[in-house]
């Protein structure tokens, strides 16, 4: 696959000022051992949760997801457009609130994971763009759910081509400017992110 292709569909997010953390995140933050300077200069960027959130329908072990509105309107058209060209779009994970944000952490600590290590795969609490319910992690059959090996199926490839036409992108490419892991899973609302 062609590093075009890999591109297709990306739209940069610039990063904001970190804002002052509510006291859960703060408190979140001090127990997870993540450090202060995590977030300065906007990198990575803070998001704040969402203000409404829609049942989108149960991920891959049946586990309900929410989005935004806007976002599960959006998702819903982009499942079906991909679904009338033969297209299978799944959903691995819509809006995760910040206490869910740190149990991603625990159990990567709990593992033995360094915490600079494990801040390079899941965003600290306060700082995901799932908090936002306009990010979606995608999955589709016959390919491992959160593996770069997602950007080998037709799935991939066909948001490469058409995500953008429906209002997401792809927000952590290779090399990203937040820090995090390539991940060809993730798509976000643009404009809302």
């Amino acid at each position: 696959m062609g590093q075009s292709r890999r591109q297709a569909g990306i739209v940069p997010v610039a990063p904001v000022a970190k804002p002052v953390l509510s006291e859960l995140n703060s408190r979140l933050h001090e127990e997870l051992g993540i450090p202060p300077s995590y977030g300065r200069g906007g990198v990575p960027p803070y998001y704040p949760a969402a203000d409404a959130l829609v049942d989108v329908g149960p991920n891959l072990v049946g586990h309900m997801q929410r989005l935004d509105p806007e976002a599960a309107a959006r998702w819903h058209e982009m499942v079906e457009a991909a679904g009338a060209d033969g297209v299978r779009l799944l959903i691995v994970s819509g809006f995760r609130d910040a206490g869910y944000q740190a149990g991603l952490i625990r159990r990567k600590l709990e593992a033995g994971q360094a915490i600079d290590e494990i801040l390079k795969v899941v965003a600290a609490p306060g700082f995901s763009q799932h908090h936002t319910g306009c990010a979606i992690d995608i999955a589709t059959p016959g390919s491992r759910p959160l593996t770069e090996e997602f950007e080998d199926s037709d799935a991939f490839a066909w948001l490469g081509e058409n995500a953008v036409s429906h209002g997401f992108s792809m927000t952590y490419p290779r090399d990203n400017a937040h820090g995090f892991i390539y991940e060809p899973w993730h798509w976000a609302l643009n404009g809302r992110i």
